[in-house]
């Protein structure tokens, strides 16, 4: 199995797992944050849910570069833009052959326009997955003090008994 191979596996199984938390999240207290330093709970969904859109646009045109973006106005619409780019992922995913993967070398850009991170394209793309499953982690933390409930992530939680 090809890293690409291993990466088109794993990004199913954490997009699936990223859409139970995203769905997780309370509409109520959207506000809330566990510290005056963190996100609220809608600045960091919306973050955890805009990996989707970096992703793919990586895979497109082998950089990204932030810019501004509308914020959600409810976790619902959050977790619905990481839906929305879904098929878009898998489409960009697929469209990538093994050398491009191996050798052509993707940027990320921080707000001021620097090159924050270069890597091959699927490094790039390793490294924006293990940049959600980090964030999406912080996230759940937020879940149970907001008053929802832990999904399975990658085993039972004490609220969900997973499948």
């Amino acid at each position: 199995m090809t890293s690409r191979d291993s990466f088109l596996l794993m990004w199913g199984m954490e997009a699936a797992t990223t859409k139970r938390v995203l769905a997780a999240v309370p509409e109520k207290n959207n506000g809330w944050k566990p510290d005056p330093k963190s996100r609220s709970a809608i600045e960091l969904t919306a973050f955890v849910a805009g990996h989707a859109f970096v992703l793919a646009t990586i895979l497109e045109t082998c950089e990204f570069k932030p810019g501004p973006m509308t914020p959600p106005t409810s976790m619902k619409e959050a977790a619905g833009m990481f839906d929305a780019m879904l098929p878009r992922v898998e489409k960009a995913l697929k469209s990538v052959d093994e050398k491009s993967w191996d050798t052509k070398i993707a940027k990320l850009f921080d707000p001021k326009g620097a090159v924050m991170q270069e890597a091959p394209l699927g490094g790039m793309a390793w490294f924006t997955l293990f940049d959600l499953i980090h964030h999406r982690g912080q996230l759940s933390t937020y879940l149970r003090p907001m008053g929802g409930k832990v999904p399975s992530i990658y085993g039972p939680s004490a609220d969900d008994p997973g499948k």
